[in-house]
């Protein structure tokens, strides 16, 4: 009995192993343009930031704008978003997951405050 459990254990160790589900992800290099998240179980990712008045939420009326600083799903589960187009200057930023959860960049050590939360900066260079 012992030696069909161990067998049976040791086929289903290959199996995952073969099919690369223990195989580590690898992020793609920052290149200073875009914002990169690695979150592959989520549905949708926005970033909220000074640049987009956080959604629209912060703009007259305060709806916010579902679209708005909407993230491109990638392989591997990273979402990123060009940031190319901004100014020099420091802006706040967080990730909205799925419509309802703010997440800071969790690769970027520099944090700020939004209204009453703490979110990520991003300094971008003249």
């Amino acid at each position: 009995m012992r030696i069909k459990a161990l067998s049976v254990m040791v086929s289903l160790l290959t199996l995952l192993c073969g099919c690369g589900i223990l195989t580590p992800v690898e992020k793609p290099a920052p290149d200073g343009r875009n914002l990169i998240l690695w979150m592959p179980g989520a549905s949708s990712v926005q970033v909220l930031a000074d640049w987009n008045e956080w959604g629209g939420s912060v703009a007259a009326g305060g709806i916010s704008n579902p679209s708005s600083g909407n993230m491109t799903r990638g392989e591997n589960g990273f979402w990123t978003l060009d940031i190319s187009h901004l100014e020099g200057g420091s802006y706040r930023y967080t990730f909205l997951v799925n419509g309802h959860r703010w997440l800071r960049d969790r690769d970027n050590p520099l944090t700020a405050e939004f209204q009453g939360r703490t979110v990520s900066l991003i300094m971008v260079p003249d």
